[in-house]
């Protein structure tokens, strides 16, 4: 029961610690936008031993970014979720150059040997995730120091195998100079989305897919065929002029398939792209992004009504609403080409 008892005492009093360390709100939650150009610290010098027997300093962990965190292999608690949410990771980093390390807090017993076995528990792939090892006091100094992270070792006499060591479980995102730029939550889903987003955004190479670059395309196969068709009712080529909105109605329909796709799959998993211009720029940015998206709610009934108008030989009808249609149609194929240029090939690099 005393064990027990001290136990908790030690966990509550590192809760506290966590709840004061720099960069996190009342609640003890880190709260680093993806796209801030915030900076919270800069990673100590030190010299540890990674599972393969090489040794890793500090800087051999520059030059990419790294998603860091500390664990051991005997913990019982909060590391499973822990290493879980890592191993999740490395398949939200697949193809990008996002460094995972996981740091022992008890060097004593993971030596490189069990680091070995833990980590091919996991699949880890060596060359995106590093297990590392070392003095125990270097380590903790520089969890302390570097990440104001808590740890502590409970004394043998009070120690349970698994509950050893009391220790924080944030994932810290460090870029490619060292500096720290966020903690998140290691044992939650939601530590895990906001780590993924915030390494993502200082990724040389991050994760792409290749719907955006389908919507921008659908949006420009509207456009043409809105501009064909317009020309052809202007030339009384009503057939012709038939055929044309028939298919930008399904190029748009398409579209919007992808879209919706695209924005309840791979939006969950990777994140959105942000803007990264500043001042007028970034103010003209959102004004272009509002505007295509108001217009686009709006303009989807509009267009099945001026079909089924159509349809239904209203003509007068008909030609009264596409009068209205058409721009605002046109206007937001346009711009969905625009919206895509500006983020992906306008786009100023992050800070």
């Amino acid at each position: 029961m005393r064990k027990r008892s001290l136990l908790g005492a030690l966990l509550a009093a590192l809760s506290l610690l966590q709840a004061c360390a720099p960069g996190t709100d009342g609640s003890g939650r880190f709260d680093v936008a993806a796209d801030s150009s915030e900076v919270l610290g800069q990673v100590g010098e030190i010299s540890l031993i990674e599972r393969s027997g090489r040794t890793i300093s500090t800087a051999d962990m520059l030059g990419r970014p790294a998603v860091i965190g500390f664990f051991f292999t005997t913990c019982t608690t909060v590391c499973p979720p822990f290493s879980a949410n890592m191993r999740r990771l490395q398949d939200d980093f697949a193809g990008t150059d996002v460094r995972l390390v996981s740091v022992t807090v008890d060097p004593e017993r993971d030596t490189p040997e069990v680091l070995t076995r833990y980590a091919d528990s996991y699949t880890a792939d060596p060359d995106a995730w590093w297990f590392l090892t070392g003095a125990e006091d270097q380590i903790y100094s520089w969890m302390r120091t570097s990440f104001h992270l808590a740890v502590d070792r409970l004394p043998d006499k009070d120690a349970v195998l698994g509950m050893q060591v009391a220790h924080a479980t944030r994932l810290v995102v460090m870029d490619a100079t060292g500096a720290i730029r966020g903690y998140y939550d290691g044992d939650s889903e939601d530590g895990r989305v906001r780590a993924r987003k915030r390494a993502l955004y200082f990724a040389s190479s991050p994760r792409t897919s290749p719907l955006p670059l389908l919507n921008a395309s659908l949006n420009g196969a509207a456009t043409v065929l809105l501009l064909a068709g317009f020309l052809a009712i202007s030339a009384q080529r009503k057939r012709l002029h038939i055929s044309c909105m028939i298919g930008a109605t399904l190029v748009s329909a398409v579209f919007l398939a992808s879209y919706t796709l695209y924005h309840f799959t791979v939006v969950p998993e990777v994140g959105t792209t942000p803007y990264n211009g500043v001042g007028w720029r970034k103010a003209a940015y959102l004004a272009l992004l509002f505007s295509h998206v108001v217009l686009a709610a709006v303009n989807l009934p509009m267009i099945l009504r001026t079909l089924y108008l159509a349809k239904a030989e209203r003509w007068d009808a008909h030609r009264a609403l596409a009068r209205w249609t058409f721009p605002v149609w046109l206007y937001v194929s346009v711009t969905g080409v625009l919206v895509y240029l500006v983020l992906y090939v306008w786009n100023p690099v992050g800070a």
